[in-house]
């Protein structure tokens, strides 16, 4: 009868599960490794980094292809779940899953619910200016961009004050963010041209957009406003940026997305006609329940 053995990876078994998760790298993970019949079926991440609310750590489960269906990726979630039990709130989905997902299919399977649906977008790049170029001028006519707002690169920008931005958005803790941020801004390991535009008021950080170039469609990974720069400025003046390069250099279309509530964004791929070509989700499971 096949047998599979699920465990805490040792020093030697983390690059096989840094293979198969990539994703967790430079992060403060805790690896599971599973065999079947003593052959490498799968791993589990659990970093140890609560973020979101409700709290809880990022989970990422792999099993080999040639292994699944087998109970091997349920092994693994019990004995995640069984780790953190009484360390957190829960756990969450280390990254957007599609929808319509076998990744999705198998959370939901294993108990997790869809926390935050976020919704994908593609316009044209000549209908986005129609939108956001007559509010910038109206912003600047009125006064209502300061004087000292400029746009950076993201390799001129104050790269610690813009990963902790980025990272109280989003999570994924500031260490993760920061390491991205410079693979972003030094293109190192990325093989297409990053986009990426700060908005600096005087010397502080106002706005973040993280951009990048994809089979000739400009996409817009994430856009986070600082806090106390709030208001409809700083959002307006980094997409007319993106806009301003991508335009004269021939990008006719751009991608961009949010979540269920982000209601200005979502307002504004009603204005420029965008369409909508995929739903993700982040999904959660509450220890409680455990």
């Amino acid at each position: 009868m096949s047998t599979v053995s699920v465990g805490l990876a040792g020093e030697a078994e983390v690059p096989a599960c840094l293979a198969l998760l990539p994703e967790a790298r430079h992060s403060p993970a805790e690896f599971l490794i599973a065999r079947h019949d003593g052959r490498l079926a799968g791993a589990a991440a659990v970093i140890w980094q609560s973020w979101a609310k409700p709290g809880g750590f990022p989970l990422r489960v792999h099993v080999m292809p040639a292994m699944r269906r087998q109970g091997v990726g349920r092994r693994l979630m019990a004995e995640a779940v069984g780790m953190t039990a009484g360390e957190a709130e829960g756990l969450w989905s280390l990254e957007p899953e599609p929808l319509e997902s076998p990744a999705a299919a198998f959370l939901q399977a294993c108990g997790f619910g869809l926390a935050r649906r976020q919704h994908h977008f593609q316009a044209s790049g000549e209908a986005l200016d129609g939108a956001i170029a007559p509010l910038v001028a109206r912003l600047r006519a009125r006064g209502r961009i300061p004087a000292e707002a400029r746009v950076v690169s993201l390799s001129e920008a104050p790269m610690e004050e813009v990963g902790w931005l980025v990272s109280a958005e989003f999570g994924g803790g500031p260490f993760r963010t920061l390491h991205n941020l410079r693979q972003r801004a030094t293109r190192q390991g990325v093989s297409t041209e990053d986009l990426s535009q700060v908005v600096l008021l005087g010397t502080k950080v106002a706005a973040v957009l993280l951009g990048r170039m994809d089979h000739g469609v400009a996409v817009i990974d994430a856009r986070v406003v600082a806090p106390d720069a709030r208001g409809d400025w700083a959002g307006a003046l980094q997409l007319d940026a993106i806009l301003r390069w991508g335009l004269p250099r021939g990008v006719r279309e751009f991608r961009f997305h949010c979540d269920d509530d982000v209601r200005d964004t979502l307002s504004l791929a009603r204005r420029c006609n965008a369409r909508e070509v995929a739903k993700t989700g982040l999904f959660y499971y509450a220890l409680s329940a455990a």
